[in-house]
């Protein structure tokens, strides 16, 4: 899946600004594009990496 559709799948799931991430212990609307990105990925593949902020 490119990028941006994993970028796109991510927002929706957590359309709440007030949600936090299932990877990392932060609030969704606190991700920048690479966090974004990484933590739907790490969903996305069933990783368990924790927070890209370490």
């Amino acid at each position: 899946m490119p990028a941006s559709e994993l970028q796109t799948v991510a927002m929706v799931e957590h359309a709440d600004a007030a949600d936090i991430c299932a990877v990392c212990p932060h609030p969704w609307h606190e991700h920048d594009p690479l966090s974004v990105r990484y933590c739907a990925a790490t969903t996305a593949a069933v990783l368990f990496r924790g927070c890209i902020c370490r």
